[in-house]
Formats: structure tokens, sequence, C-alpha cells
């Protein structure tokens, strides 16, 4: 019996790809061909980097507007760890359900925390370089896995794309960019190909969510104009290399909250030298100071229902029922905005 409901859910699941394929393709779906220089012989050859559907000049018209060459010159890397003191991380009570009882380690707490306070899911940035730096690769992976992400925040440089691959042995899911603008969505079926999500616009409001009924399964993503960022893992540490030498600022925005403070906004300014750079940075968690995030279900999560509420206040988007052509219907035009209601402090 069990063996025939995974059956019908994974031929729902793909008759649901099916349906939504008939729509124009946007930010989540298959890549389409970009242009080359077979079919147009006087365009310039496609960096390896770029890794969405949009030219390198439309690329670099966001990121490279003083249109300069790629910075050649001496580079360090910049290693450290987040911690973080103060109060423990509240709950986020979500309903999991028990198929996916596992991912409450994941999305059980407003932040993650290791044994000896490293924040997980901490996105790092440097800045304030006069220098042109591309991303080295046109893909950020992404790995769901009994109901979680691998990480509850990524960071990419606007050109590059998710991919994202489903390791489980039978639950399908079916990733798409809330705050973007999408007409389709794929399944990701359990062990196979990664399935591409594209941003097509820099932003910090993106949310990777799943279309299947689990409001919990979700991540921040942000689409940054610059390319020398990166996110804690589970024990709060980060690596940036390629980072020109000289004075830069460092930020960190800390998942689940913003901390508004002055010293918080302003960063950490730093010199980088050539070779390996070290910076430790400590953050205290004050909930009676810091702005927290609400948890959010995505716009087609219906209003009301036990499995996909938060108790810390989650508001719903849109209505929309859960057959494919509701889900459609919903879908088509320009998506609706983020349901993050955060604004998170981070350089442009």
């Amino acid at each position: 019996m069990t063996s025939q409901r995974v059956v019908r859910s994974e031929l729902m699941a793909v008759g649901l790809a099916i349906a939504w394929s008939t729509l124009a393709c946007g930010d989540s779906g298959p890549v389409p061909p970009p242009t080359s220089a077979s079919a147009a012989p006087s365009a310039a050859v496609a960096p390896a980097w770029l890794g969405i559907p949009k030219t390198k000049e439309e690329v670099e018209k966001e990121t490279n507007k003083s249109n300069r060459e790629p910075y050649a010159g001496k580079t360090g890397t910049l290693k450290g760890k987040i911690k973080i003191t103060g109060e423990p991380p509240p709950d986020v009570e979500w309903a999991y359900g028990t198929e996916c009882a596992a991912a409450s380690s994941t999305y059980g707490k407003l932040f993650n925390v290791s044994a000896d306070n490293g924040l997980a899911d901490a996105l790092v940035t440097v800045t304030g370089y006069d220098a042109y730096v591309p991303p080295k690769e046109p893909v950020v992976p992404v790995t769901v896995n009994q109901c979680a992400f691998d990480q509850r925040v990524y960071s990419l440089m606007f050109g590059q794309r998710l991919e994202v691959s489903n390791t489980d042995a039978v639950t399908s899911y079916t990733p798409f960019l809330d705050g973007a603008s999408y007409r389709s969505v794929m399944v990701a079926l359990p062990k196979g190909s990664p399935i591409k999500v594209l941003p097509l616009q820099p932003a910090i409001n993106y949310v990777l969510r799943d279309f299947q009924g689990k409001p919990f399964l979700q991540a921040r993503v942000f689409s940054l104009k610059f390319g020398t960022h990166d996110v804690t893992d589970k024990t709060g540490a980060y690596v940036i290399d390629g980072i020109p030498v000289g004075d830069v600022v460092v930020n960190v925005v800390p998942p689940g909250f913003t901390k508004t403070d002055e010293a918080s906004q302003k960063g950490t300014a730093l010199k980088i030298n050539e070779g390996e750079n070290t910076l430790d940075l400590e953050i205290v968690f004050d909930p009676k100071v810091d702005k927290i995030e609400k948890s959010t279900v995505g716009p087609f999560e219906r209003r009301g229902v036990p499995t996909g509420s938060a108790s810390s206040g989650a508001s719903a988007g849109p209505s929309a029922s859960a057959g494919p052509s509701a889900s459609a219907r919903s879908s088509a035009g320009p998506a609706p905005k983020s349901t993050t209601g955060v604004k998170a402090a981070v350089p442009h």
C-alpha cells in the first residue's frame, strides 16, 4: 500500500511538471540556449562563469558598470569563524509531518549554533576595494535531503545560478525562487539530475522554497553585485578567496534576525595582504533590540492549513488550490514579492 502511495505521489509530481512546462519558462526551469557566436557571429563568447540566459553585457551592466577588465593583481584569502553569544535562539514551531520529522533539526530554531557557539548560515561579505572580481563558476550547488536544504542561506553573484540536487531515495521536491518572475517549475526527482533555478535580477530578498506543501523548506538567497562573499558552515567557518589586496570592509548578515546598531551596519575595516588572512568575529543576539525575522509560508500555500503554520506569526501568501491548473494560474505573470519581510544590511 505504501508503495502504491509513493508511485501515485511521483506520478502527480511529474504531471505537475508537465502541466507547468506548457507555460513560458522564467527564473526556474531549464536554461534556454544562450546567444552564441554561431547564432550571431559578431557576439562575444559567453564567459565561463555565466550561468543564466543573459548576455555578458546584460549582467555586467549591473556588476561592472565601469566596464573594467577582471582583476588580475595580487589577491588574498580571508578565513575565520563567526560566533554568536547572548540569548539562545528561540523556537520556530513548524508542523513537519512524519515523513519530514528530521527537518526539525534544521528549521526548529531561529538560527543554528554549534557546540562552541559557531553561527551557521551567516552571510559574510568583503567590499570596499576598487576592482571587478567576477565569480569563478556558473553554478552554486544546493542539496536537499530529508525535507531540508543543506543550508538556510545561499549567496551568489548576479550571473550565477542555483542547481538543486535531490539526494533522497523516495521523496520528490519542486524548488522555486520566491521573489523572482517565473512561469514554470521543475520536479527534483530522487537521485535525479539537478534542477536549475535562475535569479535573473540582482536582489537580496529571494527565498528558495518548495511547491509541494512543505512551507518550512526554505532558504534565503542573496544575488549580489560582487563576487567576494561566503556563507558560514555548520561550525561558523567561512572562506573567501580572490580578494584584491588593500583596504576592505567586512560585513556579517546573521540568519533569522538583523543587527540594527551602527557598528554592525558599518562593518569591520581590514587590510587584506597577499596570501592568507584571518578574521574571527562575534555577534551578540539580543531579541529585545535585534529585528527578528518572522517565519513565513510561500505564495502558493493555503491559508489556515495546520501543516503549513508557524507559531511565530507566519503569514500565508495568496490562496491557491493544490491542483496544477490553479497553481499555474497563480504563477502566470510577475511573481509575488518575497514574503520574508526582512531588509538585510548587505553592501551592493
